[in-house]
């Protein structure tokens, strides 16, 4: 309180002069229309810009909560698609869906090591396990390599271990993808034959020759293609999901797949 006093008393004559300013500026407008319809104006757009900035900000905290809404709400439209799509081709009425999608969102990742990882807040209690497809609204993000109760790590296509099957979408053409360790932002087809006509903003997705991943999941396009090799072409891929912003994924289950895996073994041994 002493120092409160005494800043007042240091300051008496600074604050008397703009309590008097106040006053003056006060009368001015009290006492003449113009001066009093242009205070007006200026502070009802006063107003409405401090009611703007306001709003913008309660709204940048409320993304997080809107975003995690709209990925519950796609995961939830994308099982009803997938559930009527196994309908239509069976013509079952009470026919299973071939996948199942889980909502996740990324709580840690790295981008710029040759085995980048990505950790998901959903575990074996939401339904995660190993091998399942992980993807984000662009296109294909990785696959799940361990889980634990609540989270899941991810092996990202930016992991040099990560090999998926990928074809050309306009002739069917398949081989595998595998990152090369450098840029983020590109991956490599490799073992297409060199006749192959491929160019440049040519779609990649998935093949139907993975059984983890649903064909025809968007992964890129094609930036350029590398001829130097006389057998096989070198196509290199622009990724369609930027790791650096990667926030929302969604988690998809084979549920053929055991069944699947099961036969393929049995056969393999025959």
């Amino acid at each position: 309180m002493k120092d409160i006093i005494r800043l007042i008393v240091k300051y008496q004559f600074t604050l008397f002069f703009i309590l008097l300013e106040i006053i003056c500026f006060s009368l001015v407008v009290r006492n003449n229309d113009y001066q009093r319809a242009i205070f007006s104006q200026q502070s009802s757009v006063f107003a409405g810009e401090v009611a703007k900035a306001t709003s913008e900000v309660r709204n940048y905290f409320r993304l997080r909560s809107i975003n995690e809404g709209l990925a519950r709400e796609n995961t939830a439209l994308k099982n009803r698609l997938e559930a009527y799509a196994s309908r239509t081709d069976t013509l079952v009425a009470d026919s299973a869906a071939t996948y199942t999608y889980y909502q996740a969102r990324v709580i840690n990742a790295t981008y710029n090591r040759t085995k980048n990882y990505l950790t998901l807040n959903r575990g074996e209690r939401d339904g995660l396990r190993k091998e399942m497809a992980v993807c984000a609204p662009e296109g294909v993000a990785g696959l799940v390599q361990d889980v634990s109760e609540r989270f899941a790590i991810v092996i990202p296509l930016i992991n040099t271990s990560s090999i998926i099957s990928a074809k050309i979408k306009q002739n069917d053409y398949y081989g595998p993808l595998q990152w090369d360790g450098d840029d983020y932002r590109y991956s490599y087809l490799n073992d297409i034959p060199y006749h192959v006509q491929v160019n440049a903003g040519d779609t990649i997705v998935t093949s139907n020759y993975s059984s983890i991943f649903p064909e025809g999941l968007m992964i890129g396009v094609v930036e350029s293609v590398d001829k130097k090799d006389a057998n096989f072409l070198r196509i290199k891929v622009r990724l369609a999901v930027d790791f650096r912003r990667l926030t929302y994924v969604y988690v998809i289950d084979n549920n053929t797949l055991e069944e699947q895996q099961q036969l393929e073994e049995q056969n393999r041994h025959e």
